[in-house]
């Protein structure tokens, strides 16, 4: 039976989309019981694009390691090595990030966030939502913070499990 370390390692991408899916099913669920008949639709809509975009760098993980170009977690911690998975799940990370900003600061994206409470896609099923000025914060955070994460994974040189 493998060890919990070698389940993680090889098939956090799959844990991770199996919680997006969970998260996307509470959220739904939440949303039919909130959201008025008229906008339910609108609301849906905006759920399902959430969490295909969550979904997103998960699969191209997975491909990744299905393929055996990264075969464990770890190797998405050594952007230095130039793998093509690796870089396309730091931009496809980024690129969300980017575009949720843009979309919170210049689409009106922020108030829709609060309406329909988008967040619980993302797993945030708390009893108080996330105020518009809050959604704001995270999305430039989350534009300013991830260049800094991906500086720090190539200075710390992690090494791969052998």
């Amino acid at each position: 039976m493998p060890d919990f370390f070698h389940l993680i390692s090889e098939y956090f991408w799959l844990i991770a989309l199996g919680f997006a899916a969970l998260n996307y099913w509470k959220a739904d669920r939440d949303t039919s019981r909130r959201t008025s008949p008229d906008k339910a639709s609108e609301a849906r809509g905006y759920l399902r694009n959430f969490a295909l975009a969550s979904a997103l760098p998960w699969v191209i993980m997975g491909a990744g390691q299905v393929s055996g170009a990264t075969p464990t977690v770890w190797h998405y911690f050594r952007p230095q090595d130039g793998n093509v998975y690796v870089f396309g799940w730091l931009v496809s990370v980024f690129a969300l990030s980017c575009v949720f900003a843009w979309w919170v600061f210049l689409a009106g994206g922020a108030k829709k966030v609060v309406e329909f409470n988008l967040v619980a896609v993302l797993g945030q099923h708390g009893a108080k939502p996330l105020s518009e000025r809050m959604i704001k914060f995270f999305a430039a955070l989350g534009v300013f913070m991830f260049p800094i994460w991906v500086y720090m994974a190539v200075s710390m040189n992690a090494p791969l499990p052998g």
